[in-house]
């Protein structure tokens, strides 16, 4: 499944249903607001709706959105609520372990039609569909602000290329895909990867084949390209396209993880206390944890609540090593929540800039709506990100400023149950038009009393966030 979206009120109601929707969804939307839920499936194709019983729907308006819903839609029953034939009508009831069963694709028979889940990736074999599935990755990880990369590889010895598209397909995850170029040449997109995590894959399934199909390691060479959020699909598109004719490259062990992951090991073979940190609805959670090396692993100690919390959900966390010089990110093995312990693998070096940049922006699920005007027009959005200094948002319908163009701005902030008027002036950072959604990206600049209230404003979202933190680390 690529894109699941989940309406709940209660956080710790849905941490089981989380935890199995990080093992099949690819983009996993919480939101408290079903409104945004439904607003999200008109930008991205959706396989699943799902609404926790901790959400009361208490409006016609809400039964006529669910209505235009084409997704499968799943309302998780709790204490006898959702025993409404209007409910029912539009989607199927289940309790809790009903809905496990339903997205794990169980084989027992629970009185539903089984979910179709992808086992296999993408393969493309024409340039225009390979376009269109980039186009949507890109809006996907600028969207969601995760890394993606594609990889490119030329084989010298075409007798052996559809043994090694086969076998390439057999190994990558299921949302990632394979782009067959023609003659000797194919691509490999991979999201959620970075370009040194491209690298160790690509080393390791070259080395592989190499020896499983008996040819020349070198006969296969690759080119990473790397998705910057500052470009677009037309940029990133056009560099794939540079790449494919240019210069492609042999592996290169020298740069594998093994090599500097001795290195890395060695840092914490007496153990330290270092500063782990992770996001939460854009927000930088960071705390101070014992790293020590024990048994050939990284292991983290005296993880904290918070922190543990967000590291058992993201299956994650990074630090930056003063040895390398660099921030690495560290998948998680095994976790126990009640000695606060995790042990670490699947190392890669990332961008620091890149998740610094991510750190800027709190999600903001309140119903704000932003105006935003010229001398000649005036159109109506939503916010769904705010900092100091920028504003994303959310329109419907498309966005027809230029990029260049000095406009004004304005908004109400509830602050402690009292309104707060916001005006200022903007610049247009990036559009970014959808079929039916335009996401805009906004340089904010307010007086300084302006200033204050929306610093106001984000504190006391923190402080909401960390309490939903805190409850659901205590449940």
């Amino acid at each position: 499944m690529k894109n699941v979206v989940v309406v709940y009120k209660d956080f710790r109601n849905i941490s089981n249903i989380g935890e199995t929707l990080t093992r099949f969804g690819e983009n996993i939307f919480f939101t408290t607001i079903l409104s945004n839920g439904v607003q999200f499936l008109n930008f991205e194709r959706g396989d699943l709706f799902i609404i926790d019983g901790s959400y009361q729907i208490e409006s016609d308006d809400e039964l006529e959105l669910l209505r235009k819903v084409s997704t499968d839609i799943v309302f998780i029953e709790r204490e006898g609520k959702f025993i409404d034939n209007d409910n029912g009508s539009i989607g199927i009831i289940l309790d809790e372990n009903k809905s496990l069963e339903y997205i794990n694709h169980s084989k027992k028979d629970i009185g539903i039609e089984s979910v179709k889940i992808k086992k296999s990736p993408n393969i493309y074999y024409d340039f225009e569909n390979f376009k269109d599935s980039i186009t949507s990755e890109v809006r996907r990880a600028k969207r969601y602000r995760y890394p993606l990369v594609v990889v490119l590889f030329k084989l010298s010895d075409t007798k052996f290329i559809d043994k090694v598209i086969k076998f390439f397909a057999s190994k990558i995850r299921e949302f990632d895909s394979l782009w067959i170029a023609g003659g000797n040449k194919f691509g490999m997109v991979l999201p959620h990867t970075g370009w040194n995590g491209a690298e160790i894959l690509t080393n390791r399934l070259t080395t592989q084949i190499s020896e499983d199909l008996n040819i020349d390691i070198t006969s296969l060479k690759n080119t990473i390209i790397s998705f910057k959020r500052i470009e677009n699909d037309v940029d990133f598109i056009s560099k794939i396209r540079e790449a494919l004719n240019g210069d492609y490259y042999n592996i290169n062990r020298d740069i594998d993880f093994n090599i500097w992951r001795e290195e890395l090991f060695a840092e914490f073979l007496d153990g330290k206390t270092i500063r782990i940190f992770n996001r939460y609805k854009g927000m930088l959670i960071s705390h101070d944890s014992d790293m020590i090396l024990f048994n050939g692993k990284l292991e983290l100690h005296n993880i904290r609540p918070l922190q543990l919390s967000i590291i058992n959900s993201e299956k994650a966390t990074y630090f930056h090593s003063a040895t390398l010089n660099k921030t690495v990110r560290a998948g998680i093995e095994t976790i126990d929540l009640k000695k606060a312990h995790a042990v670490l693998s699947s190392f890669e070096i990332i961008d620091s800039s890149f998740i610094k940049s991510n750190m800027m922006k709190l999600a903001i699920e309140d119903d704000v709506n932003i105006t935003i005007s010229n001398q000649k027009i005036s159109v109506i959005g939503k916010i769904v990100e705010l900092s100091l200094e920028e504003i994303s948002s959310i329109f419907t319908e498309q966005f027809l400023f230029d990029l260049n163009e000095k406009l004004t701005i304005s908004f109400s902030l509830n602050i402690r149950g009292e309104n707060h008027n916001i005006f200022g002036e903007c610049s247009i950072i990036e559009i970014e038009n959808g079929k039916d959604l335009s996401y805009v990206d906004l340089r904010l600049i307010t007086l300084p009393n302006d200033n204050i209230k929306i610093s106001d404003y984000l504190s006391n979202k923190q402080i909401q966030f960390i309490r939903e933190l805190k409850n659901s680390s205590h449940s």
